[in-house]
């Protein structure tokens, strides 16, 4: 054992304890001897007093020279250092300092009536104010999508405590295994031509995910090679276990069984937790961005370790962009306790059916087929069916598509509805035997897909469908067996058409065994229309009882009023860049966050580019025709770093090793490794002290 003293200077205290000496000395008494006979007996008496007063100033003497060497060693404060713990100190003498100060979104957790950060800044605050008016210092504070940069350790303490007073905790991610390496680049810097030791400080959670061991450990250059810096690990969490429960992902999926706008949502919760939890509580609150309101609230169970999923059915009462909201109760770390999900949900579709020829007998009618699929309990479809005769007195503005089956011609009625498709609507053709291709050749050639030829009668058997695009949205339902549905079409009679113009706009979706068209789609100004080849009742085709016709035309008309292209992009993890698409005509002004603050970004015609800080629901402005509003269908959700629920934390002795063991770094505070290693004596000076001056009191009473 070694004994060194915090202050040895002093240690000139210790000359005091020579003063009760030159008192003794001083004002010793020589007794003159005076024979007298009379007194022997008086003096043999005497002569036991004086042995006793000896004994007791001899005490005395101990005592005062005890309190008055007691307490100037106590004011040196010295220690009792193991060779072990001194050598883990490091040699002595001034050091330049670099703080790592960790500000990941896990140093949010709450503990000791505050944040982990906020004990952490205190922590770093105490090693800033404990260093020499000589020790360079630079400061480090690590969070967020990038590596900051390290100043070079500077004298200036002032500024380095306002940094640190300043610094705000982020929602991302830190590389603390980056930001230590740029922290010792800054040290080597710092000591370049002079004799100052290295000394690290890292403010952390000590979380796994923060860590990279199997890199390598950081070290300083210096020109006699590289040398291993002092580190210190300030465990804000002081040791305790960090637990978490968590939402990790949320899904929603349309469901025609749950209703009209129906969805399936799925919750993935995990945990990490001493024991299992019972009957937690998760809800479901749906709105429209601005206001919100409780769906659902139901219960799961949060496993002690892994995870589970729930899954719970909504109904929206109306369609349009809607932002759904899963949220457990709040723990000790709620930043991943909610996700936010947007959506569009299809809007009620109104289809005006024209029956091209109408019959008595249902079965032959065309119309029927159609709105019997259309008008299903599940659709968001609501047809209404008129005849030729009755087109001419509807408003074609109040639909969102038409469907045209078996008309021979528009009339009157024709630029109206090529008005009506290039301006956004959709149109949807059927043939049969009133359709003449030279009349829709003269009134709607501006909007059909393809020129329409003559009508074919399928050889020996009925044609079937051969080439079918799958992954165009009015199509991609189908999947698995239920593609047997559409691929068991049986068609007698369809029309074909002329060459295919050069339109890129154009696309057949199918196609039947001899190579003819059989579903084609193309783009008219705003607006789409689709052509099928053959009828929609049983006169040419038995599509109609097919059980992939009613899947179908709900799918076509969703996809004609432009409701399957509407969909929800998945949200994306904190400070991951994202495009906004921004349609024409729209200029992207600025974005409103979770936290109620408004970013601005350049405006554009187009897309822009952003980088969201904050997990929530991000609103955006946008300038229409010279006016700012918020544009619901552009607002997007923004989840969580998945990485900092992981509060998983590294064993002590696993990340000083990385260090190189137990001579180049320590856990600050680790009292039970380090007891009997690093012993105080001041503390018990003192009571040696109070002892002396107690027993001194008592001597000379």
């Amino acid at each position: 054992m070694n004994l060194s003293f915090t202050s040895p200077a002093l240690l000139w205290g210790l000359v005091a304890a020579a003063l009760p000496l030159v008192v003794h000395l001083f004002f010793r008494r020589r007794p003159r001897p005076t024979p007298f006979p009379a007194i022997d007996f008086i003096l043999r008496a005497r002569q036991e007093n004086q042995r006793r007063l000896r004994l007791k100033r001899i005490l005395l003497f101990v005592a005062r020279t005890a309190l008055l060497a007691a307490v100037a060693l106590a004011v040196a404060r010295p220690r009792l250092v193991a060779p072990e713990a001194k050598a883990a100190q490091g040699a002595v003498g001034p050091a330049a300092v670099a703080i790592v100060l960790d500000a990941s979104a896990s140093m949010g957790y709450r503990r000791f009536a505050g944040t982990l950060f906020d004990r952490a800044k205190a922590d770093a605050i105490e090693v800033l104010t404990g260093l020499n008016s000589d020790e360079p210092a630079t400061l480090v504070v690590c969070g967020g999508p990038s590596v900051p940069q390290a100043e070079r350790p500077s004298f200036d303490k002032a500024e380095l405590r306002r940094r640190i007073a300043a610094a705000e905790l982020t929602h991302g991610h830190a590389d603390l295994t980056s930001c230590v390496g740029a922290a010792v680049q800054a040290l080597a810097e710092s000591a370049a031509g002079q004799a100052l030791r290295r000394k690290l400080f890292v403010a952390t959670d000590m979380t796994a995910v923060s860590w990279r061991l199997d890199a390598a450990p950081p070290v300083v250059a210096t020109p006699s090679g590289p040398v291993r810096p002092e580190v210190t690990l300030l465990d804000a969490a002081r040791g305790e276990r960090l637990e978490n429960a968590w939402l990790s992902s949320v899904a929603a999926e349309p469901d025609p069984s749950v209703g009209p706008r129906g969805y399936r949502i799925t919750a993935t919760v995990n945990g990490q937790r001493r024991e299992l939890e019972k009957d937690a509580s998760l809800s479901l609150r749906v709105g429209d961005g601005k206001q919100e309101r409780m769906a659902i609230r139901s219960f799961i169970e949060v496993p002690q370790a892994g995870s589970t999923k729930k899954t719970l059915a909504y109904d929206f009462p109306t369609g349009g962009p809607a932002v759904l909201s899963l949220s457990l109760p709040e723990d000790a770390y709620p930043e991943d306790d909610a996700l936010a999900l947007t959506l569009h949900v299809p809007r009620e579709v109104k289809v005006l059916v024209v029956d091209g020829a109408p019959s008595p007998v249902r079965q032959r009618d065309a119309a029927f087929f159609v709105e019997a699929a259309l008008s299903g309990n599940s659709s968001p479809v609501r047809p209404t069916v008129v005849d030729q005769d009755g087109l001419s007195k509807v408003r074609l503005s109040d639909y969102d598509v038409v469907f045209l089956l078996n008309v021979r011609s528009l009339g009157e009625k024709a630029p109206e509805l090529v008005d009506f498709v290039e301006r956004g609507g959709g149109l949807f053709l059927a043939m049969g035997d009133e359709v003449d291709p030279d009349r829709y050749e003269l009134e709607l050639r501006r909007i059909l897909p393809a020129p329409l030829h003559v009508v074919k009668t399928a050889d020996r058997s009925a044609a079937r469908f051969a080439e079918v695009d799958w992954d165009h949205p009015a199509l991609a339902v189908f999947s698995g067996p239920a593609r047997e549905g559409l691929e068991s079409v049986r068609t007698f009679r369809y029309m074909l058409l002329k060459p295919e113009r050069k339109d890129a706009s154009s696309r057949v979706l199918v196609r039947f065994e001899d190579g003819s068209p059989a579903l084609v789609e193309a783009r008219r100004g705003q607006g789409r229309v689709m052509l099928f080849t053959s009828t929609v009742d049983r006169e040419w085709s038995d599509w109609s009882i097919r059980t992939s016709f009613l899947p179908a035309m709900q799918r076509i008309a969703a996809f004609l009023a432009g409701g399957l292209e509407e969909r929800r992009d998945w949200p994306t993890p904190v400070f991951a860049p994202r495009i906004l698409p921004a349609p024409e005509g729209i200029q992207v002004v600025s974005l409103l966050g979770p936290d109620g603050r408004e970013r601005r970004v350049e405006a554009t015609s187009g897309a822009a580019s952003v980088t969201p800080d904050v997990p929530g629901l991000w609103q955006v402005k946008v300038r229409r025709e010279g006016k700012e509003a918020l544009d619901p269908t552009l607002a997007f959700a923004v989840w969580p770093d998945p990485r900092e629920s992981d509060m998983r934390r590294l064993e002590p002795s696993e990340l000083t090793a990385w260090f190189g063991g137990e001579s180049h770094a320590r856990v600050a505070g680790d009292r039970p490794a380090r007891e009997g290693l690093d012993i105080p004596l001041w503390s018990w000076l003192l009571v040696v002290a109070v002892a002396a001056f107690l027993a001194e009191g008592l001597l000379v009473a």
